[in-house]
This record gives C-alpha cells, sequence and structure tokens, in this order.
C-alpha cells in the first residue's frame, strides 16, 4: 500500500527531471517539485530533508511533499518550515464488477475543458486538473478522464491500484467504486481502488464500501527566488493550441505530404534544403539546437511538430542540462518532423521519404555554414 501511495511513474512526467536522493525520490516539474520515497531511515532524517530543500530551492520550485501517517516526518518537516494543509482520509475497495461503460472523455479538447471548468470549482483534489493534463497524462492509456453530466473524475493506474486524482461531485463515487476497471485492456492488472477525501466526497466513498487504510498530510514549502510560470516542455496532441500551429503551417508552406512528389512544401524565401547523409544524430541535433537557441527572442517557445502524432511546446532556454531533454528531433523518422516559431519565421522542416531537412529564416543565417560543412552543399536554396 506504502509503494502505490508513494510511487512515481516509470518515466519522468511530460517537462520534468526525476532525481534520486537514497529513498527520496524528487520530481523537478520546473513550476513546482514534488518529493516521494520508500522507507525512510531512522538517523538523519533533519539531514535528508535539508537536501531535499536545498535541492528544490536551487530550481527556485515551491515543494509539496505528501506525509502518509509518519509523525516523526511530519514533525521534521514542521521544523524545516513546511505548512501543512487540513488532513485527507485515504480510501481503498477491490475494484467493482459493474460493466458499465463510462463515459471516457477520450481525447475530446471541449470535454476536457468542461472537466477543468468543474474541478475549478471543487477540490482540493489529490491531484490538480491542470498538473493532470500538463503532465500528459490523458494521452496515456493508464488514465482515464470520466465525464458524466456535471459530474467528473480523473484516474491513473499505479501497479494494481486505480488511484483517483479527482472527483468534482460526491455522487460519482458510487460509480467509480462498482465499475469494474478491469474491462479496459490497459487496466487489465487493476484490483483495487484508491483515494483521498474528507467532508461529503470521504462519507460518500465510505458508504459505497471504501475503508480508510490511513491519512495523508501535504506539507508545502516555498523558497526564495521567483519560481517559473508554465513547465519547460508541454505535449500536444488534440487541443486547440496544436491544431491552430497546425493549420497556420500547412496554409503558411502549402505542406502537402506526399511519399513520391517533392519537395513537400513551398520552401519559403531565405532558405536552403540539404539531403539527410549517414551524418549520426547528435552532431545534427548539436547544429540545430544550438542555432535555435541562438535565434529565438529571450522567453520565446518553441513548437516541435510531428504530423499526426503529439507534438511538443518548449522553452529552448529551459531544456537539456538541469532541464528536460530537448524534445523532439531533427531527422525524419518515418513523419515530416519541424521545428517553428509561433510565428513561422524561422524553423527547419524535414521530409523523411526526400530524406531532406529544409531550413529558413533567422536559423539560417547561423547554421549554414555548419550544416554545409556536415551535409555538403544544399540541393536547394531560395533566396527571394
Amino acid at each position: 500500500m506504502e509503494e502505490a501511495l508513494n510511487r512515481r511513474p516509470p518515466r519522468p512526467p511530460v517537462g520534468a527531471v526525476v532525481d534520486r536522493d537514497g529513498p527520496v525520490v524528487r520530481t523537478h516539474y520546473g513550476t513546482h517539485g514534488e518529493v516521494s520515497h520508500g522507507p525512510l531511515p531512522e538517523w538523519d532524517l533533519e539531514a535528508l530533508v535539508s537536501r531535499q530543500i536545498e535541492a528544490f530551492a536551487q530550481r527556485h520550485e515551491p515543494v509539496l511533499w505528501p506525509v502518509y501517517g509518519d509523525a516523526r516526518l511530519a514533525e521534521a518537516l514542521l521544523a524545516a518550515g513546511f505548512a501543512a494543509e487540513p488532513e485527507r482520509t485515504v480510501l481503498s475497495c477491490p475494484i467493482g464488477t459493474d460493466p458499465t461503460t463510462l463515459p471516457v472523455v477520450g481525447h475530446d479538447w471541449a470535454g476536457h475543458r468542461r472537466v477543468a471548468e468543474l474541478a475549478a470549482k471543487t477540490g482540493p483534489h489529490r491531484r490538480p486538473f491542470s498538473e493532470f493534463l500538463a503532465d500528459s497524462a490523458y494521452l496515456d492509456q493508464s488514465a482515464a478522464v470520466v465525464l458524466d453530466g456535471d459530474r467528473a473524475a480523473w484516474l491513473e493506474q499505479s501497479g494494481e491500484f486505480m488511484v483517483v486524482g479527482g472527483v468534482t461531485d460526491p455522487r460519482f463515487a458510487a460509480t467509480l467504486v462498482a465499475h469494474d476497471w478491469r474491462l479496459a485492456r490497459p487496466h487489465r492488472g487493476v484490483r483495487f481502488l484508491l483515494a483521498e477525501a474528507t467532508g461529503d466526497l470521504r462519507d460518500a466513498f465510505e458508504a459505497a464500501g471504501m475503508r480508510a487504510v490511513t491519512t495523508v498530510t501535504r506539507y508545502h514549502l516555498t523558497p526564495p527566488g521567483e519560481p517559473a510560470r508554465t513547465r519547460p516542455v508541454r505535449q500536444l496532441f488534440s487541443e486547440p493550441e496544436y491544431d491552430d500551429i497546425w493549420s497556420r503551417f500547412e496554409e503558411r508552406f502549402a505542406f502537402r505530404p506526399d511519399t513520391q512528389e517533392f519537395p513537400g512544401i513551398t520552401e519559403p524565401a531565405h532558405s536552403a534544403t540539404w539531403r539527410l547523409g549517414a551524418l549520426d544524430d547528435p552532431r545534427l541535433d548539436g547544429i540545430v539546437h544550438k542555432g535555435l537557441r541562438a535565434s529565438v527572442k529571450p522567453g520565446e517557445e518553441l513548437y516541435w511538430l510531428d504530423w499526426q502524432h503529439a507534438g511538443y511546446r518548449f522553452d529552448p532556454a529551459r531544456v537539456d542540462g538541469a532541464g528536460p531533454r530537448w524534445p523532439g528531433a531533427v531527422i525524419p523518422n518515418g513523419d515530416y518532423y519541424s521545428y517553428l516559431t509561433g510565428d513561422l519565421r524561422l524553423g527547419t522542416f524535414g521530409h523523411p521519404w526526400e530524406a531532406t531537412i529544409c531550413v529558413f529564416g533567422d536559423l539560417l543565417t547561423r547554421i549554414d555554414a555548419e550544416l554545409t560543412a556536415a551535409l555538403g552543399r544544399p540541393i536547394r536554396r531560395s533566396e527571394a
């Protein structure tokens, strides 16, 4: 049970960095940080807490530290300056047997907006819906967003537990408890439902058959310095923002996917196109990444587009190094890849079938010579 409560995803959430300090796992989101852990040592607990505070302070990240019924750790956190939220009850029960299909939102962004509206009016939730979306959990088959009129819930699988991230109406509790989550293929290993609640929601879960197993208190600490307002990387798929950047790209460059007719776009003025040879990925990536960083304005974000797949919006100044890895790839691998500024003034276009990369705008000025040295003379140039 303790492992399920503290379990972190097998891979870092999108835009996050995961560090370990003995039994402690720190997840750095750029905007804030969270702590999870297994059993803690009986000695030097204060020193362990102090190291975590320092690690988050170096990134100017407010810290969230959930404590599950551990009075000794709670005392150490309070002594270190943490503030406590009200205690919540952790409840669990075997999953239900009701095979009724639940109204799952899937990739319907209008549905997600409605859930976000309901979530903003309720709570506090175990996991804010905004964080659920920022982690791109809605793209993960192990997660589920359920919307039934004015009742909504979001859940994620953790091992044999289906964990309720939030529920907006106590009347929805009985439905979640009764549902057989094993009916969905990704959830075949689920055996138990896990939730956190207080007040009417706790009463509703208990009335539906859940039982209290422990308590949780979330402790917060805000270090000096201004935290970032956005994560370094945001994954995009079905939301209007991604549709908009794709629509503008297709219109601006007359994008025409084809396996035999080239080029795939109307290559803009001040662009050059190189044939991709046997150059290894890190070398080409390094040239393009350096050029993109130098070409954008301070604080300006980039998009990486992958045709008919999820893409990213990210801050090139906050990836790699101590941040999350640079998203996407330069060399196309079976699909069309592009790095673009939001105003489409500069970027790249990788064509998988022609095996070329087109570079345009100020980015070309910065990396023209390096790409020519690495790939040879361009096969096309547009100077007009």
